[in-house]
Protein backbone atom coordinates (compact mmCIF):
# COMPACT_ATOMS: atom_id res chain seq x y z
CA UNK A 1 0.00 0.00 0.00
CA UNK A 2 1.36 3.71 -0.86
CA UNK A 3 1.44 5.98 2.29
CA UNK A 4 1.99 9.05 0.56
CA UNK A 5 -1.12 10.09 -0.32
CA UNK A 6 -1.97 9.62 3.79
CA UNK A 7 0.67 11.01 5.04
CA UNK A 8 0.82 14.01 2.85
CA UNK A 9 -2.86 14.65 3.56
CA UNK A 10 -2.16 14.45 7.33
CA UNK A 11 0.70 16.96 7.03
CA UNK A 12 -2.13 19.38 5.18
CA UNK A 13 -4.26 18.77 8.12
CA UNK A 14 -1.86 19.26 10.48
CA UNK A 15 -0.59 22.73 8.91
CA UNK A 16 -4.30 24.05 8.72
CA UNK A 17 -5.01 23.31 12.33
CA UNK A 18 -1.75 24.72 13.25
CA UNK A 19 -2.20 27.72 11.33
CA UNK A 20 -5.91 28.09 13.31
CA UNK A 21 -4.05 27.96 17.02
CA UNK A 22 -2.38 31.02 15.71
CA UNK A 23 -5.66 33.40 14.42
CA UNK A 24 -5.28 35.96 17.09
CA UNK A 25 -2.38 36.84 15.44
CA UNK A 26 -1.37 39.88 13.72
CA UNK A 27 -0.12 38.25 10.14
CA UNK A 28 -2.34 35.71 10.17
CA UNK A 29 -3.96 36.34 7.07
CA UNK A 30 -0.91 36.09 5.60
CA UNK A 31 -0.20 32.67 7.75
CA UNK A 32 -3.20 31.62 6.32
CA UNK A 33 -2.35 32.44 2.60
CA UNK A 34 1.15 30.82 2.74
CA UNK A 35 -0.12 27.92 4.39
CA UNK A 36 -2.86 27.33 1.89
CA UNK A 37 -0.55 27.54 -0.94
CA UNK A 38 1.92 25.46 0.91
CA UNK A 39 -0.88 22.86 0.77
CA UNK A 40 -1.74 23.42 -2.87
CA UNK A 41 1.34 22.47 -3.96
CA UNK A 42 1.95 19.27 -1.46
CA UNK A 43 -1.05 18.24 -2.70
CA UNK A 44 0.43 17.93 -5.91
CA UNK A 45 2.61 15.16 -5.49
CA UNK A 46 0.23 12.13 -4.51
CA UNK A 47 -1.51 13.30 -7.65
CA UNK A 48 1.75 13.08 -9.23
CA UNK A 49 2.62 9.76 -7.99
CA UNK A 50 -0.71 8.00 -8.52
CA UNK A 51 -0.18 9.58 -12.46
CA UNK A 52 2.84 7.67 -12.80
CA UNK A 53 2.07 4.42 -10.42
CA UNK A 54 -1.04 2.58 -11.21
CA UNK A 55 -0.99 1.39 -7.39
CA UNK A 56 -0.80 4.51 -6.00
CA UNK A 57 -3.96 3.78 -4.58
CA UNK A 58 -4.01 3.96 -0.81
CA UNK A 59 -6.94 2.98 2.05
CA UNK A 60 -6.76 3.03 5.82
CA UNK A 61 -9.36 2.44 8.65
CA UNK A 62 -9.23 3.46 12.18
CA UNK A 63 -12.19 1.77 14.68
CA UNK A 64 -14.08 4.37 16.69
CA UNK A 65 -15.67 2.10 18.74
CA UNK A 66 -17.80 -1.03 18.40
CA UNK A 67 -21.69 -1.39 18.27
CA UNK A 68 -21.52 -5.28 18.67
CA UNK A 69 -21.65 -6.75 15.13
CA UNK A 70 -20.84 -3.78 13.72
CA UNK A 71 -17.44 -1.68 14.03
CA UNK A 72 -17.98 2.22 13.92
CA UNK A 73 -14.79 3.33 12.07
CA UNK A 74 -13.50 6.10 10.08
CA UNK A 75 -11.87 5.47 7.07
CA UNK A 76 -10.07 7.34 4.50
CA UNK A 77 -9.77 6.61 0.53
CA UNK A 78 -7.21 8.38 -1.49
CA UNK A 79 -8.16 7.63 -5.25
CA UNK A 80 -7.87 9.29 -8.96
CA UNK A 81 -10.92 11.92 -7.54
CA UNK A 82 -9.55 12.91 -4.60
CA UNK A 83 -6.26 13.31 -5.27
CA UNK A 84 -7.35 15.46 -8.01
CA UNK A 85 -10.11 17.15 -6.39
CA UNK A 86 -7.55 18.37 -3.48
CA UNK A 87 -4.85 20.95 -5.90
CA UNK A 88 -8.06 22.28 -6.86
CA UNK A 89 -9.78 22.94 -3.93
CA UNK A 90 -6.27 24.39 -2.39
CA UNK A 91 -5.56 26.61 -5.57
CA UNK A 92 -9.32 27.83 -5.84
CA UNK A 93 -9.27 29.00 -1.99
CA UNK A 94 -5.49 30.85 -2.57
CA UNK A 95 -7.58 32.29 -5.10
CA UNK A 96 -10.35 33.71 -2.85
CA UNK A 97 -7.59 34.55 0.09
CA UNK A 98 -5.65 36.75 -2.58
CA UNK A 99 -8.82 38.71 -3.70
CA UNK A 100 -10.49 38.65 0.16
CA UNK A 101 -6.51 40.33 1.00
CA UNK A 102 -7.58 43.27 -1.78
CA UNK A 103 -11.00 43.54 -0.93
CA UNK A 104 -11.21 43.32 2.80
CA UNK A 105 -8.25 45.19 3.65
CA UNK A 106 -10.19 47.69 5.71
CA UNK A 107 -12.59 45.11 7.24
CA UNK A 108 -11.52 44.85 10.85
CA UNK A 109 -12.82 40.95 10.63
CA UNK A 110 -10.93 39.86 8.30
CA UNK A 111 -8.64 37.34 10.21
CA UNK A 112 -12.26 35.74 11.37
CA UNK A 113 -13.53 35.66 7.83
CA UNK A 114 -9.85 33.89 6.76
CA UNK A 115 -10.75 31.49 10.06
CA UNK A 116 -13.94 30.48 8.71
CA UNK A 117 -12.38 29.83 5.41
CA UNK A 118 -9.53 27.08 6.75
CA UNK A 119 -12.25 25.35 8.69
CA UNK A 120 -14.49 25.37 5.37
CA UNK A 121 -11.13 23.70 3.84
CA UNK A 122 -10.61 21.21 6.49
CA UNK A 123 -13.89 19.87 6.17
CA UNK A 124 -13.79 19.71 2.41
CA UNK A 125 -10.55 17.48 3.21
CA UNK A 126 -12.23 15.50 5.18
CA UNK A 127 -15.32 15.63 3.29
CA UNK A 128 -13.68 13.95 -0.34
CA UNK A 129 -10.78 11.99 1.69
CA UNK A 130 -13.95 9.89 3.48
CA UNK A 131 -13.62 6.19 2.77
CA UNK A 132 -16.95 5.43 4.65
CA UNK A 133 -20.33 7.56 5.54
CA UNK A 134 -19.12 7.77 8.90
CA UNK A 135 -16.27 10.33 8.51
CA UNK A 136 -18.44 11.74 4.91
CA UNK A 137 -21.31 12.69 6.92
CA UNK A 138 -18.20 14.74 9.26
CA UNK A 139 -17.07 16.87 6.26
CA UNK A 140 -20.41 16.97 5.19
CA UNK A 141 -21.78 18.71 8.54
CA UNK A 142 -18.66 21.30 8.52
CA UNK A 143 -18.73 22.45 4.92
CA UNK A 144 -22.75 22.96 5.40
CA UNK A 145 -22.29 25.15 8.91
CA UNK A 146 -19.23 26.91 7.45
CA UNK A 147 -21.43 27.38 3.82
CA UNK A 148 -23.80 29.06 6.59
CA UNK A 149 -21.39 31.56 8.41
CA UNK A 150 -19.28 32.50 4.90
CA UNK A 151 -22.43 33.04 2.42
CA UNK A 152 -23.78 35.32 5.40
CA UNK A 153 -20.63 37.02 6.08
CA UNK A 154 -22.20 40.45 5.28
CA UNK A 155 -25.40 39.56 7.38
CA UNK A 156 -26.68 43.19 7.18
CA UNK A 157 -27.26 42.78 3.50
CA UNK A 158 -30.76 41.35 3.44
CA UNK A 159 -29.73 39.53 0.20
CA UNK A 160 -26.63 38.08 2.04
CA UNK A 161 -28.95 36.97 5.10
CA UNK A 162 -31.54 35.60 3.24
CA UNK A 163 -29.13 33.36 1.05
CA UNK A 164 -27.23 32.08 4.38
CA UNK A 165 -31.01 31.00 5.44
CA UNK A 166 -31.78 29.26 2.38
CA UNK A 167 -28.59 27.67 2.82
CA UNK A 168 -28.88 26.23 5.83
CA UNK A 169 -32.71 25.03 5.12
CA UNK A 170 -31.55 23.38 1.97
CA UNK A 171 -28.94 21.88 4.06
CA UNK A 172 -31.07 20.37 6.31
CA UNK A 173 -33.26 19.10 3.88
CA UNK A 174 -30.12 16.41 2.40
CA UNK A 175 -29.21 16.02 5.54
CA UNK A 176 -32.61 14.04 5.88
CA UNK A 177 -31.85 12.61 2.64
CA UNK A 178 -28.14 11.44 3.78
CA UNK A 179 -29.33 9.66 7.15
CA UNK A 180 -32.44 7.81 5.42
CA UNK A 181 -30.06 5.96 3.74
CA UNK A 182 -26.95 6.04 6.30
CA UNK A 183 -29.52 4.53 8.60
CA UNK A 184 -31.20 2.05 5.87
CA UNK A 185 -27.23 0.91 5.31
CA UNK A 186 -26.44 -0.02 8.49
CA UNK A 187 -29.63 -1.56 9.33
CA UNK A 188 -29.60 -3.91 6.24
CA UNK A 189 -25.79 -4.20 5.35
CA UNK A 190 -24.20 -3.30 8.64
CA UNK A 191 -21.46 -1.58 6.85
CA UNK A 192 -21.04 2.53 5.90
CA UNK A 193 -17.89 1.34 3.17
CA UNK A 194 -18.22 3.71 0.05
CA UNK A 195 -16.18 0.73 -1.49
CA UNK A 196 -19.23 -1.92 -0.91
CA UNK A 197 -22.24 1.16 -0.90
CA UNK A 198 -21.01 1.29 -4.84
CA UNK A 199 -20.57 -2.13 -5.40
CA UNK A 200 -24.55 -2.47 -4.64
CA UNK A 201 -27.26 -3.40 -7.05
CA UNK A 202 -29.47 0.17 -7.00
CA UNK A 203 -31.94 0.65 -4.03
CA UNK A 204 -34.81 2.75 -4.24
CA UNK A 205 -34.46 3.94 -0.65
CA UNK A 206 -30.83 4.80 -0.92
CA UNK A 207 -30.74 6.45 -4.46
CA UNK A 208 -33.68 8.73 -3.48
CA UNK A 209 -31.98 9.47 0.14
CA UNK A 210 -28.17 10.45 -1.57
CA UNK A 211 -29.74 11.98 -4.83
CA UNK A 212 -32.44 14.58 -2.18
CA UNK A 213 -28.80 14.91 -0.58
CA UNK A 214 -26.76 15.92 -3.94
CA UNK A 215 -29.77 18.12 -5.08
CA UNK A 216 -29.99 20.40 -1.99
CA UNK A 217 -26.16 20.36 -1.02
CA UNK A 218 -25.51 21.65 -4.48
CA UNK A 219 -28.97 23.60 -5.47
CA UNK A 220 -30.76 21.80 -7.79
CA UNK A 221 -34.16 20.12 -8.39
CA UNK A 222 -36.02 22.59 -7.03
CA UNK A 223 -33.46 23.85 -4.33
CA UNK A 224 -32.58 27.29 -5.64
Amino acid sequence: MNHMPLAVVSLIILLIVVTLLFSRTKYFHLMTMNAVKTAFFLSLCPLYAFLTDDNANASVTTTWFSLGIYNLSFTTQFDLYTLLFLPVAFLVTWSILEFSTWYMQHDPNIDMFFKYLLIFLLAMVILVCSGNLCLLFVGWEGVGMMSFLLIGWYHARANAATAALQAVLYNRGGDIGFLLAFCWLLMNLYSLDLSLVLSLPPNFLVLFGFITAAASKSAQFGFT
